[in-house]
């Protein structure tokens, strides 16, 4: 618990501890616009004496949004990153932003044939009229990895002290490292070595941008956790190359959102606030329906992806934070006694910005999150929080 606690570095930015608060969708913008509730949440989060606090999916470009009212990175949004930055830095915390884009997981209204790797439907945006995606040109795929350059340089000039490159979850690359997405007949599908080049190119290309210095981590799939899928070997090779492209540490993750979102979440499902939260009648009735069968559950347990993330532990000597279900003191002290650097944390956090400060105070032992999951309804009611508070 005391190296838990201990100042770390990330490649060379001092952190004061080993904890990251993970990137969870907040839900607070205001068209697209980052507004003050956002601000309030991760100045809370640097209060609680979280070492880095990372705001959640900042799309680079308008096409890389999942929906139209989504932050993308521009000059407005910057302006207000900009500002929370500042405040975050106010209270002796460091801020970073996951950037990524969504691929054909897409109801934007504004694209009617979303990016991605292969012609495939869209689950997501069927029901708004948005059947498949549409396959990447080179054209596309060059234009796609300056945005995730450039918008890493607009975030590094504004102020943030590093980035997360969001390479899980079933967005834009984890859709060409997964075999159920990525049906390239070229240089960039088949094999995992093929699958994995424009991910890394990505990475190579903002590494450039920011120069060498300044933090990048990676978000990354351990599985997607279904068969067909990204898997732990594949998850191997992946972290090899990264370690060789100028990553600085990767966040070990899970889970497909179009096939398996409860993969990373664990825990109950929110079926009925899902349900009214719906965008469509036709949305809301096809959950009502078959949401039972579609959303899988999947039990919580603590430290629930220690097991695989210790075979990438194993892989690689570059530095990995570990997430998943990290609640307790003795939860913190299986993971640094693992040998990993950090510790990533979301619900616990969300139930209580002052978990860290109680548990290194020994005013606690157990975060007081019941992983009801409610706080998935809630990013969609105007900002993430906790019902039970």
């Amino acid at each position: 618990m005391h190296n838990a606690f201990k100042e770390k570095l990330l490649n060379g930015v001092k952190l004061k501890n080993a904890f990251i608060k993970t990137a969870t969708y907040e839900g607070m913008h205001d068209q697209g616009i980052p507004n003050e509730k956002l601000l309030e949440h991760h100045v809370n989060m640097a209060k609680g004496n979280v070492a880095l606090t990372t705001i959640s999916y900042g799309a680079v470009s308008p096409d890389g949004r999942t929906f139209k009212d989504q932050m993308y990175i521009h000059d407005a949004s910057v302006k207000k990153l900009s500002e929370i930055a500042n405040a975050v830095h106010d209270v002796g915390g460091k801020i970073s932003i996951q950037l990524t884009h969504c691929g054909y997981f897409s109801k934007n209204a504004d694209v009617k044939r979303p990016l991605a790797p292969s012609r495939v439907f869209n689950e997501y945006g069927c029901l708004s009229g948005i059947l498949f995606s549409k396959e990447m040109t080179k054209a596309d795929m060059e234009k796609t990895s300056d945005d995730f350059a450039n918008a890493a340089r607009k975030l590094m000039d504004a102020g943030f002290d590093a980035v997360e490159l969001h390479m899980g979850h079933g967005y834009l690359l984890s859709q060409f490292l997964s075999p159920w997405t990525n049906k390239r007949k070229d240089a960039y599908g088949g094999s995992i070595e093929n699958r994995a080049r424009y991910p890394l190119e990505v990475l190579r290309n903002m590494r450039k941008a920011v120069g060498r210095d300044f933090p990048i981590l990676v978000k990354l799939n351990l599985e997607d956790g279904f068969e067909g899928g990204f898997n732990m070997e594949e998850c191997k090779y992946v972290c090899r190359a990264l370690e060789q492209a100028g990553c600085s540490a990767v966040v070990l993750s899970g889970g497909f959102t179009s096939r398996t979102p409860f993969y990373l979440m664990r825990g109950d499902i929110p079926l009925k606030g899902m349900i009214a939260n719906g965008t469509s009648f036709a949305e809301k009735l096809t959950m009502a329906l078959f949401g039972p069968w579609i959303i899988k559950k999947y039990a919580f347990e603590p430290n629930f992806f220690l097991e695989q993330a210790i075979e990438i532990r194993k892989a690689v000597k570059m530095p990995l934070v570990y997430i998943g279900g990290v609640d307790s003191r003795a939860g913190i002290q299986e993971i640094m006694d693992a040998g990993f650097d950090f510790i990533a944390l979301g619900r616990p956090l969300i139930h209580d910005s002052n978990f860290l400060i109680k548990i290194e105070r020994n005013e606690i032992e157990k975060s007081g999150c019941t992983r009801c999951n409610e706080c998935v309804v809630e990013m969609d009611r105007g900002g993430v929080r906790c019902v039970l508070n």
